[in-house]
């Protein structure tokens, strides 16, 4: 239950990435991950990143338990932190 719980906060964290990621750029503001910001120059952005939550998905699940919801824990803590970051960036600070 626990893992199940953690997958489902890590995809709609993502999605909350991508929105936050996208109300930032429309307000002037830039990408600082340089990785991601090729991504996006190439078109290539939302399919990596489609990719990435797969393979994150997949080593919760197929490894044992305690490695799964410890990545999880990991993943879900990290992108509470981007999304919130997104999210409470003054617009003033582009």
């Amino acid at each position: 239950m626990t893992l199940f719980l953690l997958a489902t906060l890590f995809i709609i964290l993502n999605i909350l990435d991508i929105k936050t990621t996208r109300k930032v750029l429309s307000q002037g503001g830039y990408e600082a991950n340089p990785i991601a910001r090729l991504l996006m120059r190439l078109y290539l952005f939302l399919p990596a990143k489609i990719l990435m939550v797969i393979i994150i998905l997949l080593i919760m699940f197929v490894t044992d338990q305690g490695t799964g919801i410890m990545t999880g824990m990991i993943c879900c803590g990290i992108y509470s932190v981007i999304v919130w970051s997104n999210y409470h960036l003054p617009v003033d600070s582009y």
